[in-house]
């Protein structure tokens, strides 16, 4: 179910329809397309210099289409994964039609330098319908062992089953794919399927309770190398998965569901009044810690209270503990190569940003320095707008997938989707 862009419940609410669903404006002239200085095919680039200042925020490229989580492969470079244009025909109402999927979605390479090269294309990619440029599509992806391996989000699943539910065209939806640079690639692991079997937070909060959403859905939203295999986060699910070698599926951990309050009319025109709910989880980020444990991300689901999201560590066989708490919207943590944690949060006010009603831009977004006992440093804030991906560089500079829900040309007063390096404290 959609409301204003916002996919409710435990599926990961990344794509703001309302962030530019009012008074698109035309890129200025020269600020895209091919021949202009500075430019490498649609993309812009601003050549590599000094690392940044501690907090400060340089431009590396520009013209993403809605650019989500990073990587680095073996030379530095980094791999970022591009959900797609958004650009749904009209026969795309709320994103769930045959129409709305396309080939837009794309891996590109950026250079410390700015210079963008195209990796994979042709990738499938989901509109969501309405106003706005929002899309889901790939989401993370990794170089390994001379292949690309990709994860795709699924942007509607059957409640029955959990398989995606646009065709052959999406069968990429909702797993992870390893692509040789020669071949077509082939399937690692099939979460939407995995989830229809096993469902392993067995439908809990509010809104499956309420029947707002159901109770079987997945949304794979972040992987990371692990034992030998990968551990990937499922947004829509609420567990941190484990995909062997061969491909077989295992649960590293289910998330609790988070108390929060409820304002009048989140459940429909007859709550007047404020109630406490069980928010999902909703996991989106996973990473290895300097101990070998694993660290996540929680995003939170709707009512989206700020301050309610935490960051979990979790050893297989455990039970997952929280490390940090406090966060509004997280949608991805690092550490550097000091073993120091950063949590970037997408928007500061919450993903029900008030700001967004408007059609204007979110409020900002925040890089968060998470101290040894769970204090909290803010690196950097202003600048950093609707924040989807971060990965820190061995010389501990901070890449940021800026925009991360604008399209190359799609954003107000001309904006696009963006990475951006940070300078970390030293």
């Amino acid at each position: 179910m959609r409301r204003s862009g916002v996919r409710r419940g435990s599926r990961l609410v990344l794509g703001m329809a309302t962030l530019v669903g009012v008074g698109l404006v035309a890129a200025p002239a020269g600020a895209a397309g091919h021949g202009d200085p500075g430019m490498f095919g649609r993309h812009r680039f601003v050549h590599g210099g000094p690392a940044p200042v501690p907090g400060t925020i340089q431009v590396v490229a520009t013209g993403l289409d809605q650019p989500k989580k990073l990587t680095l492969d073996p030379a530095g470079d980094v791999i970022v994964a591009l959900s797609g244009d958004g650009a749904a025909p009209a026969s795309c109402t709320d994103g769930a039609e045959p129409s709305c999927l396309d080939e837009s979605g794309a891996i590109d390479r950026v250079t410390p330098q700015g210079r963008v090269t195209p990796l994979l294309g042709g990738l499938p990619s989901v509109s969501s319908g309405g106003p706005g440029p929002e899309a889901t599509g790939p989401v993370e992806a990794r170089e390994v062992a001379g292949t690309l391996q990709v994860l795709f989000q699924d942007t509607d699943v059957d409640p029955t089953t959990g398989a995606e539910t646009y065709g052959p065209a999406g069968s990429d939806l909702g797993e992870l794919r390893s692509f040789g640079w020669h071949d077509s690639g082939g399937v690692e692991a099939n979460f939407g399927l995995f989830e229809g079997v096993a469902n392993p937070d067995h439908g809990a909060g509010t809104a499956v309770t309420l029947g707002a959403e159901a109770a079987i859905d997945s949304d794979p939203y972040s992987f990371v190398p692990y034992r030998g295999g990968y551990a990937v986060a499922d947004a829509a699910a609420n567990d941190l998965l484990f995909v062997s070698p061969s491909g077989h599926i295992s649960v590293l951990a289910v998330f609790p569901t988070i108390s929060e309050v409820a304002p009048p009319g989140t459940l429909g025109p007859t709550q007047t009044t404020p109630v406490p709910v069980e928010a999902q989880p909703v996991p989106d980020a996973v990473a290895v810690g300097p101990d070998g444990a694993l660290y996540v991300g929680e995003l939170g689901g709707e009512p989206f209270d700020p301050g309610t999201s935490s960051v979990y560590r979790v050893v297989p066989g455990q039970s997952p503990t929280v490390v940090a708490t406090g966060f509004t919207a997280i949608g991805d943590l690092a550490f550097d190569p000091s073993g120091h944690l950063y949590v970037l949060e997408i928007d500061t006010a919450g993903i029900a940003d008030p700001a967004l009603s408007g059609g204007g831009l979110p409020t900002h977004g925040a890089l968060i320095q998470v101290g040894p006992h769970g204090t909290q440093s803010i690196v950097a804030s202003t600048g950093l707008e609707f924040p989807t991906g971060l990965v820190i560089a061995s010389e501990g500079t901070a890449y940021v997938s800026n925009y991360g829900v604008l399209s190359a040309t799609g954003g107000p007063g001309g904006l696009s989707g963006e990475l951006v390096r940070v300078g970390l404290p030293r």
